[in-house]
């Protein structure tokens, strides 16, 4: 499943999904993006990804809902 991706690009810091070209959401301020990042992939149970500005990644949390065993 793809993840959400915190990026900066423009001089801003963006929201997507990865592999998608359309912003779910763009910030000025870092944090904000990275907490709207969070809250965009919990409502969808996929991985959070933030990059640093350079492109490479800094952290990555799961929230992909477990499956039963």
């Amino acid at each position: 499943m793809p993840a959400v991706e915190t990026y900066r690009a423009h001089n801003m810091w963006h929201n997507r999904m990865q592999g998608e070209e359309i912003d779910l959401s763009s910030h000025v301020i870092r944090t904000q993006a990275i907490a709207e990042g969070r809250t965009w992939a919990r409502t969808r149970q996929c991985d959070h990804i933030v990059l640093k500005a350079d492109g490479t990644i800094e952290s990555i949390t799961p929230f992909a809902k477990a499956t039963p065993v």
